[in-house]
């Protein structure tokens, strides 16, 4: 079966800027994000003075875990329209473009989950708790674990199809995993976009969108990389 590379049409020079801005960006962000004031929440009831501080500060790990979640809905999303395009097509290149952003979307997916158990073990007291919002990001996880394990069982004739249709399906888990939080409004993980979530200060805001801004070149530097391995691959004859 021929198979198709998959190009890009940045020049190697625009590839270096993204590089560069990655750099700068994730430089920026991370020290914005541990100089800026830390989210502030309404403080719950019964905390003494020590125990909100030391809360208050835990919420710094939201900087980083509200972006590798945007991350992950990204990276999933042009799974999804990615494997739609190569239903539509039969292109190949549509296939590697869908299994590449995969990789990198499980990646950040995981991370997130546990960014946020370090951050419950130190506000709850526990690593997990079964609410809504925190079960559907684990069947999210193992949702896109369960695409990229069936990409490397199958055999080359079907392989792409088949993923293809995985992940189509496997798309419906983000929204509710977005919506979870708004749906089920009782249930513990905080919910920042909500009035008195914490992020009202501009500062704040301007950080949070700096950190989400530097993730998101991250992912396609991350992405530029993974599709070059893929061509790579290619080229040496493996299969995609």
């Amino acid at each position: 079966m021929d198979v198709l590379f998959v190009t890009y049409n940045m020049s190697k020079n625009n590839i270096k800027i993204l590089y560069l801005l990655t750099i700068v960006a994730l430089v920026a962000a991370t020290y914005m994000a541990f100089t800026s004031p830390a989210i502030t929440p309404e403080r719950p009831p019964l905390h003494t003075d020590a125990q909100w501080q030391n809360l208050l500060q835990s919420y710094r790990i939201f900087y980083f875990h509200v972006p590798l979640a945007w991350v992950s809905y990204v990276a999933f999303f042009v799974v999804f329209i990615a494997s739609i395009r190569y239903l539509q097509t039969s292109n190949l290149k549509w296939d590697v473009f869908a299994a590449s952003s995969a990789d990198i979307g499980v990646l950040f997916c995981l991370l997130n989950v546990l960014s946020g158990m370090f951050w419950a073990k130190g506000a709850w007291g526990i690593y997990w708790e079964w609410s809504p919002r925190l079960t559907l990001q684990l069947i999210l996880l193992l949702l896109y674990v369960a695409y990229v394990l069936l990409r490397r069982s199958i055999d080359s004739d079907n392989r792409a199809r088949t993923s293809a249709v995985f992940g189509i399906i496997a798309f419906t888990a983000v929204p509710m995993s977005y919506l979870s939080i708004k749906i089920w409004s009782l249930q513990v993980h905080p919910d920042l976009t909500s009035e008195g979530g914490g992020i009202e200060s501009p500062i704040i805001v301007y950080t949070l969108l700096i950190n989400i801004l530097a993730y998101t070149l991250l992912y396609l530097s991350m992405l530029n990389i993974k599709m070059e391995n893929e061509r790579a691959a290619q080229e040496l004859g493996y299969a995609t």
